[in-house]
Formats: C-alpha cells, sequence, structure tokens
C-alpha cells in the first residue's frame, strides 16, 4: 500500500470506502442531500459568493452539476461497489466537492467516530467552501 502523502484523491476515497464499507450508503445519500442544499440554495450563494476567489461560483455549480450526473447515472452502484464509489465520485476535479462534503459529514452528529477520524486523518479537517445555510 502506498503512503497516504503519495495517494491521489481516487485511491484515498477508495481507501475510506474499503475501511468503511457499511457507511458507503450514509455517504452516498448525505452528498446526495448535500447537492440538493446547494441547488435549493442556488440563488443565495451566488448573490453572496466573494468576486475574487479562487473556486467561482460558476466552478463550484459545474461541480454540484458534475456529481448530481454520477450520481443519477450510477445510483445505488455507488454504495455497493468500493471501487466505483472511489472512481466516480473521487475522479478528477469533482474531489473538490465530494471532499468537502466529507469534511461536512464528519461534523455531523451521526457520523460514526471511527469514519470521523479517517475522514479528517485522510482528507483533513478544512472545507473547501464555507456554508452557513438553513439547512
Amino acid at each position: 500500500m502506498k503512503a497516504l502523502n503519495e495517494m491521489n484523491n481516487v485511491e484515498k476515497g477508495y481507501l475510506l470506502a474499503k475501511l468503511f464499507p457499511e457507511n458507503l450508503k450514509d455517504l452516498t445519500l448525505f452528498v446526495q442531500q448535500e447537492t440538493e442544499r446547494f441547488r435549493t440554495q442556488e440563488e443565495y450563494i451566488r448573490s453572496i459568493w466573494a468576486k475574487r476567489t479562487l473556486l467561482t461560483v460558476d466552478y463550484w455549480f459545474s461541480l454540484v452539476s458534475n456529481t448530481e450526473q454520477v450520481l443519477k447515472r450510477y445510483n445505488v452502484m455507488l454504495h455497493r461497489s468500493t471501487r466505483v464509489f472511489s472512481d466516480q465520485l473521487f475522479d478528477g476535479h469533482n474531489a473538490i466537492f465530494l471532499i468537502n462534503c466529507l469534511v461536512e459529514y464528519a461534523d455531523r452528529e451521526e457520523c460514526n467516530p471511527k469514519l470521523k477520524e479517517a475522514i479528517h486523518l485522510i482528507f483533513g479537517h478544512d472545507k473547501m467552501i464555507v456554508t452557513d445555510l438553513n439547512q
């Protein structure tokens, strides 16, 4: 096995999925809820997004769209197959949105404490964007 600092995001996603296969359904559901939350609040988010940021609001919503397409296309396979979960959700720039979702999920009470530790170990503590939206 590679050292953690030598892994790419797909490999890190696969590691997390292999360590916690019983949580893939909950993680996939949470990612879906996050895409819905961003869509519901899209107009508001666009109005408050800082103008000069590394991630533009259009780019962020393109990541949301890509994730929505993956969720629709692969559906239950995302939580039945650790390889599909990691290959599809952590591919390329999609990993930016997914890592944000994982770190957000780790902050929730329903997150298994060991899963929370693993998320923080593998992906860190920092969210890509900070949102304070009414959920």
